[in-house]
């Protein structure tokens, strides 16, 4: 079922489609939405510490089969559309060797950042003639829904920053002293549980907000909790 937007309605998770796309007549649908796709995921790794080489470029790891399923296209059409983005120079992929994914790393055209749209300027705005409401300019609507997006994102990364340290091999898992010691006496071989989402962080590409409730809820998987029976009864009952 589906509702009409109002003036209150929260905005389900969304990515922003870059508007030089549009420019982009060498790119079919798939590659432009895959390049959507790594761009956000790009953002999200931006924002996060272990996500930049030596260099200081951001990259990511997001393997062909995770992008097929996430796009729910085939294998074959994802590595299409790569190769589409690699001639445009939207994208660079480079081997970490065998039983690694490529690292991923998105670039843009800078001459686009102060471009402004052909169709739509500052001066624009939507009348709304008919209730009496003040006009509201469209640029200003994007820009609120765009600066509260990046003051979410700092906020969550800001919070999920403090205090943290890098463990794994990736140094891509973040913990507290006190969440490491809380699972220390929690999680039996939690090293082990580390090590194992730090890897499984790369290879499939996929990030979490608490580090230390992720290890926590695989653990439960992995060993859940004995069910503890009681055996009291009531004075008219009998075991």
């Amino acid at each position: 079922m589906t509702r009409f937007l109002t003036q209150d309605s929260s905005i389900p998770p969304y990515m922003a489609f870059p508007r030089f796309l549009l420019d982009k007549d060498g790119l079919n649908e798939t590659a432009k939405i895959l390049y959507t796709i790594l761009l956000d995921r790009a953002r999200l790794s931006q924002k996060n510490d272990g996500w930049t080489d030596e260099k200081g470029h951001v990259f990511i790891f997001f393997p062909i089969k995770n992008l097929a399923e996430a796009m729910h296209k085939s294998e074959m059409s994802i590595k299409t559309a790569l190769m589409a983005l690699e001639k445009e120079n939207l994208i660079v992929r480079k081997r970490q060797g065998a039983g690694f994914p490529n690292r991923i790393y998105v670039k843009y055209p800078p001459e686009y950042l102060t471009q402004m749209d052909r169709n739509l300027s500052v001066r624009q705005t939507e009348n709304c003639p008919t209730d009496g409401k003040q006009t509201v300019s469209v640029t200003d609507r994007k820009l609120s829904s765009s600066n509260k997006e990046k003051n979410n994102i700092k906020r969550i990364n800001s919070e999920s920053k403090d205090n943290r340290t890098a463990y794994g091999s990736y140094r891509n898992v973040f913990l507290t002293t006190e969440e490491l010691s809380a699972l220390q006496s929690e999680v039996p071989h939690y090293q082990e549980y580390i090590e194992k989402l730090s890897r499984y962080m790369v290879s499939s590409g996929k990030q979490y907000a608490n580090h230390a409730a992720t290890i926590r809820s695989w653990a439960l998987q992995d060993h859940p909790a004995p069910v503890i029976r009681t055996y009291e009864c009531k004075e008219d009952e009998s075991l």
